[in-house]
């Protein structure tokens, strides 16, 4: 794969920085094509471990299982730490931003598939930690696990100005960052862009 070489090499996050972001996002995008090269993409609910993020799906199949079983590249992408801002009479955005490209793939090795489902699980209801095992007698059988294997990753960040930091500490209403949410998401990647 050949990614873009990026515009502004200035907000260029390392590969580390790029894991980290995937780390810290409570989801990511994941991005396929359909049978008529629709574009198509889904927010998944996701955990890395190591060099691979996994997603659970319904075994029963659907669209996005479809478009992975179809054609096995897709694109994760996440979006964190999205904050507005006003400064110098100009708009901008705040953000960490991460694109995971790869192959993926339905998991099939039983000790694969149960690592994951712990590891989603403990990402997301670490609080219910004995219940997990009893969870997954119940939903196992109707239960996929799909990985996405990282050929390569893209990073990218942009800081909020030191005017910008002290307007959203001081809770400031001219001028104060605020979070957008994930409705800010689509802003944060269009800056990005």
């Amino acid at each position: 794969m050949n990614l873009y070489p990026l515009r502004r090499v200035d907000r260029a996050a390392s590969r580390d920085e790029a894991l980290e972001t995937l780390d810290a996002a409570p989801f990511v995008v994941v991005s396929t094509a359909d049978a008529d090269g629709m574009p198509y993409g889904v927010p998944l609910s996701f955990v890395r471990r190591g060099n691979t993020l996994y997603f659970h799906a319904s075994s029963e199949g659907g669209h996005k299982t479809d478009c992975f079983r179809r054609d096995h590249r897709v694109c994760a992408t996440a979006v964190t730490d999205v904050r507005a801002f006003f400064e110098g009479g100009d708009f901008s955005t705040s953000y960490r931003s991460a694109m995971a490209f790869g192959r993926i793939r339905e998991v099939t090795d039983p000790l694969e598939f149960k690592r994951a489902l712990v590891d989603l699980c403990m990402k997301y209801v670490p609080e219910h930690k004995r219940d997990i095992g009893r969870a997954m007698e119940a939903e196992g059988p109707h239960t996929a696990v799909w990985a996405l294997d990282i050929d390569a990753l893209s990073g990218k960040k942009r800081s909020l100005p030191a005017s910008g930091m002290k307007a959203a500490e001081s809770g400031s209403a001219a001028g104060a960052a605020r979070p957008t949410g994930t409705a800010g998401a689509a802003g944060a990647e269009a800056e990005a862009n």
